[in-house]
């Protein structure tokens, strides 16, 4: 796990380089077909993050946001998100991250993740049995058993996943937390592990968006499911994530739920 957390560690590291080589008010996009940006720095970090892993771990797979590389049998899959918050990043906004985990194909968990905030400086990680770490620093999540004077993030406006995020959101209100919507859920997720906030909920299927945040909040004592409490895999698919402190896990799942379409 160390090897493969300094592997991590070192290609957040070159991330970083091309990310803030891109930063700015003046930076180029495409757009895909979901309608989301896209700039040269994810496809260059997501094609280094290829290439970094064929060579130095050829018989692992890759999941990336942008482009993938898969070993039929492979035992490990490395899933990256090369920024989150590409629109922030593709406007000089400075909420952005890099993301990776490794994930046993076995079940779909990760036993490793890895998150970077090139312009804070913050790299947070956790590996399976060793606890979470921001920079070194050991964290772990609020102990909060109440929503009350609390933050929450989400990443969802509307109906998305058969849910609708609009009583989650009354509810949250009518309980005192206050609620954020930023550009990166990751970043703002992250916070949860990091003993900021209590809870995020992500209304979205990727697997590359969540993977790592997994392993690092449940590390720092906190809990991770699907929009419906269950299980799920992280290298594919699945019913989006509530994210929490694992106190009131249950009371946000049932909150989610309240916005459950018919």
């Amino acid at each position: 796990m160390e090897e493969y957390l300094e592997f991590a560690k070192k290609l957040a590291e070159e991330a970083a380089e091309i990310a803030l080589k891109y930063f700015g008010f003046d930076t180029d996009i495409n757009w895909k077909s979901d309608n989301t940006p896209l700039t040269l720095a994810d496809t260059e970090i997501n094609s280094l993050v290829i290439s970094r892993v064929s060579k130095k771990y050829p018989n692992h797979s890759i999941y990336g946001e942008e482009k993938s590389l898969i070993k039929e049998g492979s035992k490990y899959i490395w899933v990256c998100d090369p920024i989150d918050g590409t629109m922030a990043f593709s406007n000089g906004l400075p909420m952005f991250t890099f993301s990776i985990a490794l994930v046993d194909q076995s079940d779909g968990l990760p036993i490793l993740g890895l998150i970077n905030d090139p312009l804070g400086q913050h790299m947070y990680w956790a590996y399976k049995g060793g606890g979470a770490y921001r920079n070194g620093k050991k964290i772990s999540v609020l102990p909060n058993t109440s929503l009350h004077n609390t933050y929450l993030s989400t990443d969802a406006s509307g109906k998305v996943l058969g849910f609708s995020n609009l009583p989650f959101l009354k509810i949250l209100s009518e309980k005192k937390c206050k609620t954020m919507k930023l550009l990166s859920f990751i970043y703002g997720a992250i916070q949860v592990a990091n003993g900021k906030f209590v809870g995020a909920v992500f209304y979205n299927k990727a697997g590359h968006d969540v993977a790592a945040l997994k392993i690092i909040t449940e590390e720092a004592g906190g809990k991770v499911t699907d929009l419906n409490g269950n299980e799920r895999r992280y290298d594919k698919d699945g019913i989006g994530c509530i994210v929490s402190n694992g106190f009131l896990h249950q009371e946000i799942l049932n909150i989610v739920q309240a916005g459950k379409l018919l």
